[in-house]
């Protein structure tokens, strides 16, 4: 009895020599680094910004080199930042680091950066007029389409087409996986009734996954407008030059105004589903709902100031409805005034 009771201790005594051992060697594998570079996806000649976390070990006691292409550009004691410049769309930056913990684990991390970049533009199926040299703007209910113009740098050195590279669409957060794929550049959406700005970014990847590029937009709608314009006997629709708020007429004693919509969801103005209505000091006037255009004329020998209104609605889509209006004065030409 009393032999079993020392060889129990003898066993435990050893299994407690074993433990203290085995813990004081193991280190439990590398130390976890996590590497934050901003922006996220650099493009080329661009400044981007290395920053080193750990909850593992304190990165402000160890000792840490950064390399660029090789050459060590900056070493020293608690260096968890390092900013460099990366190269051209067709060249490559290799950023080494070395990081040696304070209780002596050697870390090696070696990244390859490769410039890209990705356009992403967009454009709305939305009325403008003839000449207008704005953007046609992103109305309520309105198709809209996104395009990521991407510049990806292959093996070979020339850009990879478009059509070569995986997509990835976001919007409001939300990726859009039917949207996203091999070769889908391209996003279109139609806006619900629900009115809300759109958040929409691109992830773009070259087919090895060596260069990454990203993008985003945000596209808030906007109300459809009414711009009123002369139609002038001569020179037709004076584009050049927006009636404003009050009008004199002149010598003619006649004008035709025309009532110009912008960003409705119509690509073209004849025979589409908008309605207008006019009115001429409160009145309704016109012919009928597709009258774009109406001619006022001053009676002989009368003045004062009549009010002109139009209102135009989309049948199709409640959302987009507009008016404007302008204050036309009469005046007695001179040579009238003369004679009395």
């Amino acid at each position: 009895m009393k032999r079993l009771f020392l060889l129990c201790l003898v066993m435990l005594c050893t299994l407690s020599v074993y433990t203290v051992a085995h813990a004081q060697f193991n280190t439990g594998g590398e130390t976890s680094i996590d590497v934050q570079l901003s922006p996220e996806n650099p493009g080329p000649d661009q400044n981007v910004t290395v920053q080193l976390d750990s909850y593992s070990t304190d990165l402000n006691k160890a000792k840490i080199s950064w390399a660029v292409n090789g050459k060590i550009q900056k070493n020293g004691t608690g260096l968890r930042t390092f900013s460099f410049t990366t190269g051209s769309a067709s060249s490559k930056t290799v950023l080494g680091i070395s990081i040696e913990t304070v209780v002596g684990e050697i870390i090696n991390k070696t990244y390859t950066i490769q410039p890209a970049t990705v356009d992403l533009v967009w454009e709305s199926e939305s009325f403008v007029p003839p000449f207008y040299k704005g953007k046609a703007l992103f109305s309520h209910q309105n198709k809209i389409n996104f395009v990521a113009i991407p510049h990806i740098i292959g093996s070979n050195g020339q850009e990879i087409p478009a059509k070569n590279l995986i997509y990835k669409w976001t919007r409001n957060g939300t990726v859009l996986g039917d949207f996203s794929g091999y070769g889908k550049n391209t996003y279109t959406m139609i806006a619900s009734v629900i009115s809300r700005q759109l958040d929409v970014s691109v992830e773009v990847t070259s087919p090895d996954s060596s260069a990454v590029a990203s993008n985003q937009t945000s596209v808030a709608p906007v109300d459809p407008i009414i711009v009123l314009y002369q139609r002038h006997p001569l020179y037709g629709i004076r584009f050049d030059q927006a009636l404003g708020t009050n009008y004199t007429m002149d010598s003619s004693n006649e004008m035709s105004i025309v009532a110009m919509p912008f960003f409705f969801g119509i690509t073209n103005l004849n025979n589409s589903p908008l309605s207008f209505v006019w009115k001429l000091n409160g009145g309704t006037i016109g012919n009928g709902s597709d009258d774009k255009s109406q001619t006022f004329r001053q009676q002989e020998g009368t003045s004062g100031t009549s009010r002109v209104d139009v209102a135009i609605e989309n049948t199709e889509k409640i959302l987009q409805s507009a008016s404007s209006g302008l204050n036309i004065n009469f005046v007695i030409p001179t040579n009238i005034r003369s004679n009395f």
